[in-house]
Parts: structure tokens; sequence; C-alpha cells
């Protein structure tokens, strides 16, 4: 018979195994799109040190 434990531990387990990667991967998402602005807000500076040495 199976005791109380073990089904809780498979649960966690299980349970772990589907949120840990939906975790990661927003992580992922979320590092990419900050790296995105990054490079805007980079791009945007040039461009307004381009404007600022011009006049």
């Amino acid at each position: 018979m199976v005791e109380n434990w073990q089904i809780i531990l498979v649960i966690i387990i299980v349970g772990l195994s589907i949120v840990m990667p939906i975790y990661y991967s927003h992580q992922k998402k979320k590092k990419a799109q900050q790296e995105e602005l990054n490079k805007i807000k980079i791009y945007g500076e040039s461009i307004n040190e381009q404007t600022r040495r011009k006049h």
C-alpha cells in the first residue's frame, strides 16, 4: 500500500517538473527583452550624442 508521504512526494516532484521549465523559460524571455531594451537605449543615446555634436 502506498503511504501518504509517498503520494505527497510524487505530487511535489510532478508539480516541480511542470513549474520549473515554465519559470526558467519566462526568466530567459525576460532577460532577452531586457537585453533588447538595452540595445535600443544605447542606440538612442548614440543618436542623441550625434545630434548634440551637430548643434
